[in-house]
């Protein structure tokens, strides 16, 4: 007599017999289709040591992409902090256009002094930008909202960048026109310091640098003159 018969007669007469054997049981189960008896074995899950082996691929991929992640963000952070400043050369050749070819600076005339010479940068910010171009992205002060000081720190026209004019002896600060080009006009601020820096934007590597004839580049920290002076500055920079 076939299997599935006998199976089926055992169980029916242990039912009329108002209990429930060992058949009844296996009818039940043999009767099942094939992919939920293969289901039903495997309702037991993963063990301890499965889980542990998944975890720990899990944790190797996230250390394998940790770093490409954070190079990538950096790289991102250069190139807005590249456009920021060109977008600063803009505004200052629109501010020269108004101020007879001289680049911001508002300290009296022959007065050394970069605080108040950066004092021409708030008029920059006001008339000729946004403040957030200020800004550069890998910097963790925030995004300035208002331009209202020239000092170092938050929702500062240098809460970023440097500003090689401001540096000049005042109404006698450089003419554009005659920087031919080669000048830098504006920088991140500790670009080339070796020593780790509260003002450093992108770290021990190196700065972007906006030059006189408009355009803006990466310089590692070795091709610095100085922590917060990049070349060609020094050699065009006046003497006191």
């Amino acid at each position: 007599m076939p299997q599935q018969e006998t199976t089926y007669l055992c169980a029916r007469s242990a039912l009329e017999r108002g209990g429930f054997s060992f058949c009844a049981a296996n009818v039940a189960v043999t009767n099942r289709p094939i992919s939920q008896r293969f289901a039903y074995r495997c309702r037991r899950g993963f063990t301890l040591v499965e889980l542990l082996v998944v975890i720990g691929i899990i944790a190797l991929l996230i250390a394998m992409l940790l770093p490409a992640l954070s190079k990538a963000r950096e790289q991102s952070h250069r190139t807005g902090c590249l456009s920021n400043l060109r977008s600063l050369g803009q505004a200052m050749y629109l501010y020269c256009h108004s101020h007879r070819d001289r680049l911001p600076n508002s300290a009296p005339s022959g007065v050394w002094d970069d605080t108040l010479g950066g004092r021409a940068l708030l008029e920059l910010a006001a008339n000729y930008t946004q403040p957030e171009i200020f800004h550069c992205p890998s910097d963790s002060d925030p995004v300035p909202t208002a331009i209202t000081s020239c000092d170092y720190g938050p929702d500062s026209a240098r809460v970023s960048y440097e500003f090689f004019a401001i540096w000049w002896p005042g109404k006698d600060g450089p003419i554009l026109s005659r920087l031919r080009g080669q000048a830098p006009l504006a920088w991140d601020i500790d670009g080339g310091e070796k020593n780790p820096s509260p003002y450093q934007n992108h770290g021990l590597k190196g700065g972007n640098i906006l030059i006189s004839d408009g355009h803006a580049e990466w310089r590692n920290s070795k091709d610095w003159v100085s922590g917060n002076w990049p070349a060609p500055a020094s050699d065009i920079y006046p003497k006191p």
